[in-house]
């Protein structure tokens, strides 16, 4: 068998980044960030100067809610701004309604778990008597700087209410409760189209492996 030279010769790289430059290109509703860096290359030196816009999307909860009794998940459905232009170009607008985990941004001051509790109360009106720690992920790392924190918590989805949302942030909120083999047949088809939506059911189906 022939073993390639540079697996023989491979040794831990040391990584290292010089940021050069940080400035605010807009911060409104989000932020946006002009940022000059370059890091260390595998095989020795340094890239040249990287230019990017970052968009400053800070960090969000989300939690799973489903039900073991009533065998059932839980997910918000809303119209979401960064579908619209797909739904326009397919002239479906019902397209740019998302099926979602409940999930919201990270006030300052709060932990991951308090905002998944608070979010929990405004998108779904329940309260969360447990928090399971699912996994953090980054959605899109190649351009924002967002970082998830996702969580799972049993409920008793009989207590929840049909609509739910904050009237001061624009949302109009339907809760969507689905049966264990209808989610599970849906995320094996490839019908959701929400990452965080994706991942928090194959973590419920395949890792929690409920009954």
């Amino acid at each position: 068998m022939t073993i390639n030279s540079d697996v023989l010769n491979w040794k831990q790289e040391t990584k290292a980044i010089e940021v050069q430059r940080i400035e605010s290109g807009y911060d409104g509703f989000f932020r946006i960030d002009l940022i000059d860096f370059k890091h260390t290359l595998y095989q020795g030196g340094w890239t040249q100067t990287i230019q990017r816009e970052l968009f400053g999307r800070g960090e969000a909860a989300i939690v799973l809610l489903y039900d073991p009794v009533s065998r059932v998940v839980v997910l918000v459905e809303q119209c979401r701004a960064g579908a619209l232009q797909h739904a326009l170009k397919s002239g479906e607008n019902e397209q740019a309604w998302l099926l979602e985990p409940v999930a919201g941004m990270i006030d300052s001051g709060e932990t991951p778990e308090d905002a998944a509790r608070r979010e929990a109360l405004e998108e779904a009106g329940t309260r969360l008597e447990s928090l399971e720690y699912v996994c953090q992920f980054y959605p899109s790392p190649g351009g924002s700087d967002e970082v998830l924190h996702l969580f799972a918590s049993e409920i008793d989805a009989d207590l929840l209410p049909t609509y739910a949302g904050l009237d001061e942030d624009h949302e109009d909120i339907k809760i969507v409760q689905l049966p264990y083999e209808e989610a599970e047949r849906r995320l094996q088809q490839g019908q959701f189209n929400v990452g965080s939506t994706i991942i928090a059911l194959q973590w419920l189906f395949y890792q929690k492996r409920v009954l």
